[in-house]
């Protein structure tokens, strides 16, 4: 499928709160304009179509208030239009080199999206839930979710569990023009997700955070635009996330660590590192330096074979093993209690020889390469 800014999922089930349970007592409002764009496909490599790959433009806005002294509201919507060529298969030629058969550089779509969050804080606790709703020309996306959390210990401790479910409805463009397409109009998918997490003040400078989740895919999960591309029409996904912060008072500054161990019932496992550093410069400015270091295993269904063997079999270079390392660069002005500004840029850069095999790794050209540029204003009232 085309990339995507956000799944619902992702969307709704945002991580637990690491600070104390307090409804917030100002409303703000936040706009964001990015850009996204990934590099060329190697035309040495390119069997037929367009070496051209996406490019994503992406307005988002946001606005919550409290309601009542006990509760926040939060809304959210965002527009994109994306246009450009994606890879239909990739296979070994007789060479033994891959090859890629792009899809032509007539791509030009737009999708819209709009989310509704409300939250009603307790005296030692929230509750909360939310509607989710996607849609673009191929795609439709409907999810729903509940969340709430629990201070302990005077608020030392913080328990967070959630759970969420998406319900999607596939009807590819053009589906005459493939046998794979004509099968997956009207089809539908169907994702569940829950998560159970715990919070840890260790001192007013360290947070410690642990979370466990698991989500269940199933309905039609292939790649209707890909030319073989066959998957299971279940997925089970088990995920573990660290997350630890630590305030630096003596530079006036932040470290932030991630950790995401991700393991499915394809055969998919992952290893996610995060590491970002937040630093204030006077009274106005902060700037952050991050980075994002990513491994994972092929699926065990992952081929470059050049024809279908009737089993689940796929060549999406997002199912392959890979490594990927991702710079970031932020920089945020504090106008005033009220007013801010921000701006940053990613760079994504992925190679088999960075996975879990190495250089013995098959080849996958059609891995992703892309700059993401992002810019902000936040607005409290």
């Amino acid at each position: 499928m085309k990339p995507r800014a956000k799944s619902a999922l992702l969307a709704l089930a945002a991580a637990a709160p690491v600070h104390a349970l307090a409804p917030p007592q100002e409303a703000q409002l936040q706009y964001r304009i990015s850009q996204y764009q990934e590099n060329d496909m190697p035309a040495n490599r390119v069997a037929s179509g367009s070496t051209e790959r996406y490019q994503i433009s992406v307005q988002q806005l946001q606005w919550q208030t409290p309601v009542a002294g006990q509760w926040l509201l939060n809304m959210q919507g965002s527009y994109e239009t994306l246009s450009g060529a994606s890879p239909l298969q990739t296979f070994e030629n007789s060479s033994g080199q891959s090859e890629v058969i792009m899809s032509g550089a007539s791509i030009d779509e737009s999708r819209q999206d709009a989310q509704l969050q409300l939250t009603r804080y307790l005296r030692n606790s929230t509750l909360g839930g939310g509607l989710y709703y996607s849609s673009e020309n191929d795609y439709q996306a409907l999810a729903w979710n509940l969340a709430g959390s629990l201070e302990l210990w005077s608020g030392m401790t913080t328990l967070n569990a959630g759970i969420s479910q998406s319900d999607d409805t596939l009807s590819p463009s053009d589906s005459s023009l493939s046998v794979n397409r004509q099968l997956a109009d009207n089809q539908s998918r169907k994702r569940q997700e829950g998560y159970l997490g715990i919070s840890q003040i260790l001192n007013k400078y360290e947070v410690l955070q642990l979370t466990l989740s698991y989500s269940q895919s199933s309905g039609y999960l292939s790649d209707p635009y890909r030319n073989i591309d066959l998957r299971p029409d279940n997925r089970d996904a088990q995920t573990l996330s660290l997350m630890y912060r630590f305030f630096m008072k003596p530079w006036d500054g932040a470290a932030h660590w991630n950790y995401r161990f991700y393991h499915d019932s394809w055969g998919v496992d992952s290893h996610t590192l995060e590491l970002r550093w937040y630093q204030n410069l006077g009274r106005y400015w902060r700037a952050t330096l991050g980075s994002r270091l990513y491994r994972q295993q092929a699926a065990d269904f992952y081929s470059l074979a050049s024809t279908a063997s009737g089993n689940a079999q796929t060549n999406d270079a997002r199912l392959s093993a890979y490594g990927a390392i991702t710079l970031e660069l932020g920089v945020d002005l504090l106008w005033s209690q009220a007013l801010q500004f921000s701006i940053s840029g990613q760079n994504y850069r992925s190679r088999e020889s960075w996975g879990p095999d190495g250089s013995k790794a098959p080849e996958a050209p059609a891995l992703v390469n892309y700059q993401l540029l992002s810019a902000g204003i936040l607005y409290r009232y």
